[in-house]
């Protein structure tokens, strides 16, 4: 009996240099990954698929995954890895209505850019296009913390404290992990806590109706 197949938008954003190129690249086949990352001019896409993760035990077809129903299901990812660079941030936008899915990349060294970090995640989450209706205001949010190996990286806590998150976000679902983009450390994690929380939503819908 062949696995179903969901297909998920998500939207990557963040400033210029937080490391979202670097990320996707991560989830790309062995065969297709980039030796060199450039900066992302206006918008790339990515399509990767990712199965069956456990964020928390680093392990595939795990038991929470089976017991709420999305275990048996293989998920393609179709990714927008949006330019941070100031001039290009107008395009994130355009991408708003039809995701499932937010990558939120930030570079946790970079403090002196933490207020432009946090006016940027306030504009995207008070977007009319995320805010329609119950429905949108649901969009999971998954953060990453980047750059956690270089020196004054700020944790997890205290970017939480620092961008006030848990009044950004509301009763929207979220989650921060601290990522080294560069060594793949948490980014399965965090995109496996996407994947479970994307298809528990679409689950739900599905039996409403909607």
């Amino acid at each position: 009996m062949g696995q179903s197949k969901t297909k998920v938008d998500i939207i990557a954003c963040g400033l210029d240099n937080s490391g979202k190129t670097t990320i996707l690249n991560f989830f790309r086949p062995a065969n297709e990954k980039m030796e060199t990352v450039t900066a992302t001019i206006g918008y790339n896409v990515e399509t990767f698929q990712f199965q069956n993760f456990n964020y928390q035990t680093n392990a595939y077809n795990y038991k929470s995954a089976q017991n709420s129903g999305t275990g048996d299901k293989k998920v393609e990812f179709t990714a927008f890895d949006m330019g941070g660079a100031k001039k290009f941030r107008s395009l994130w936008e355009s991408h708003y209505s039809t995701v499932q899915g937010i990558v939120f990349v930030i570079d946790s060294s970079d403090v002196l850019r933490l207020c432009v970090v946090k006016d940027e995640l306030e504009a995207l989450l008070q977007h009319p296009d995320l805010n329609a209706d119950a429905g949108r205001k649901r969009v999971p949010v998954l953060v990453y913390a980047n750059k956690n190996d270089l020196e004054g990286a700020k944790t997890p806590a205290e970017l939480t404290e620092l961008l006030d998150l848990p009044e950004l976000m509301g009763d929207r679902p979220y989650n921060i992990f601290s990522s080294d983009a560069r060594k793949g450390v948490a980014l399965a994690e965090g995109m496996g806590w996407l994947q479970e929380t994307v298809l528990l939503q679409l689950g739900d819908q599905k039996k409403k109706g909607k």
